[in-house]
């Protein structure tokens, strides 16, 4: 029990590290940077992402807490409902607080990205409900599909594309990160003992060198065509961000490389504690957190 707090609260810690992110968002676009909505954003963007590496661990040989994806899917509505409620106040032209239900319910059902979230954060929940509730069984797989189509949502909403293309660009890019980071925390959240992280830590890295390369190829495509050049990458807002995204992302490959030749060996043969591993998952994670952060804020930055 005493293991599992502590797994939680270290991860716990990302979520004001995701509000990093987007203050340096701020800070590299201003005063053109992100609205508010940045803010509900990256941390329905972060619940999302961690439920689809949760939902994606029996894939890995490893099974997650019910009770985490409850927790992180009422999250994840929660957060929904309050970007979609900020959109809203700025779609309206009036403060947050003059926003009324109408208003509320009009532009949610226009097709609002938050709507798509709230709906599959809601349908997670009603997995929780019957797999706590009920002898129905219904794979945990389920929760990663369901917050895949979530993060789509968000990713092709937030990254309008003048070409065909673009969405599954968008989309593969999403998936991939999404993938990448939510399988790390979900990891941390969930494994025990050296064993659980010899069993589980080979097969992550070896997915993880493809899913790298996706992010690093669609990140790059779309990043110049939504700039619209070269130049472009410093001299608007939308561009500082981009490059501080992609900054962060080789930081991470360069992470994830050096723990490929050091703790991924170390933990297949049973050579680093548990301890020592969830340090390295941690503060992998924290890196990655900062990353979803300024992904969050550059969607809600104007090109």
């Amino acid at each position: 029990m005493m293991r599992a707090r502590t797994g939680d609260l270290l991860i716990a810690t990302a979520l004001p590290v995701l509000l990093v992110g987007v203050g340096v968002c701020w800070v590299l676009a201003r005063p053109d940077g992100p609205g508010a909505v940045a803010l509900p954003a990256s941390i329905a963007l972060g619940a999302s992402t961690v439920l689809l590496g949760l939902g994606a661990l029996p894939s890995l040989g490893a099974q997650p807490s019910t009770r985490i994806i409850g927790v992180l899917a009422a999250l994840w509505l929660s957060a929904s409902v309050v970007a979609g409620w900020l959109r809203t106040a700025d779609q309206s032209g009036v403060a947050a607080v003059d926003v009324d239900i109408d208003q509320f319910g009009t532009a949610m059902s226009s097709g609002a990205a938050e709507l798509v979230s709230a709906a599959a954060a809601l349908l997670i929940l009603a997995w929780v409900s019957v797999d706590l509730l009920t002898a129905v069984v219904i794979g945990v797989r389920a929760v990663a599909v369901v917050a895949a189509v979530g993060v789509l949502a968000t990713a092709v909403g937030g990254h309008a594309s003048l070409h065909v293309w673009g969405p599954v660009l968008v989309g593969a890019h999403a998936l991939a990160a999404a993938w990448w980071c939510g399988t790390l925390a979900a990891m941390v959240l969930t494994l025990r003992g050296r064993s659980g992280w010899a069993a589980t830590l080979p097969e992550f890295s070896r997915f993880a060198v493809w899913a790298v390369g996706v992010i690093a190829a669609t990140g790059v495509i779309v990043g110049v065509v939504e700039v619209g050049g070269i130049t472009e990458l410093a001299t608007t807002g939308y561009g500082r961000i981009l490059l501080a995204k992609l900054a962060g992302l080789s930081a991470l490959a360069g992470l994830g490389w050096w723990h490929r030749r050091t703790w991924v060996p170390a933990a297949s043969r049973h050579r680093m504690s548990e301890a020592v591993s969830v340090r390295h998952g941690v503060a992998e994670v924290m890196l990655m957190a900062v990353v979803l952060g300024l992904a969050a804020g550059l969607s809600a930055t104007a090109p």
